[in-house]
């Protein structure tokens, strides 16, 4: 069980993207980062240096993120509550994807933000070691099947 465990982490890389402070000014909201252009769990985390903050972090594509500075109707991906502090981790799929601290609170907000991103590494075998594997596979599916075969035939031939 262990050695499963330890062959999915090693599958994963884990780049931290943003682990700073940022000044958000009252009624107002910042995209963070550069948009995440490739599928991945997204971790992000905020604590608010103000007791009575209303913040929270916000997942969304950047055309969603066009549409909602433009006030018009947008999607979120997800979003955490508002409040001093919150987490979120989700699995994104969506290129494009943009992580935006919005500050609903009537004063500016002292956020600290931290955003992880998981990957798995993605490895392709060769097109020969693709060809030996269903060979392979192919033989030892024949092979069990004429097995099979041959123990039902003597069996009827009982």
């Amino acid at each position: 069980m262990t050695a499963l465990l330890w062959l999915m982490l090693i599958g994963w890389s884990r780049i931290e993207l943003v682990n700073q402070d940022f000044q958000i000014p009252a009624a107002d909201r910042w995209a963070v980062g550069d948009p995440i252009h490739q599928a991945a769990w997204i971790e992000c985390a905020f604590f608010a240096e103000a007791p009575d903050a209303r913040v929270r972090v916000v997942l969304l594509s950047r055309a969603d993120w066009r549409a909602w500075l433009a006030g018009r109707e947008h999607d979120e991906i997800d979003a955490t509550p508002i409040g001093r502090h919150g987490a979120l981790r989700v699995a994104v799929h969506e290129p494009d994807t943009v992580v935006v601290i919005d500050n609903r609170g009537a004063q500016p907000a002292t956020v600290h933000l931290r955003v992880v991103l998981d990957q798995p590494r993605v490895g392709y075998l060769s097109r020969g070691r693709q060809i030996e594997v269903i060979l392979i596979s192919f033989g030892v599916f024949f092979g069990i099947v004429s097995l099979s075969a041959r123990k039902l035939l003597r069996a009827i031939g009982k």
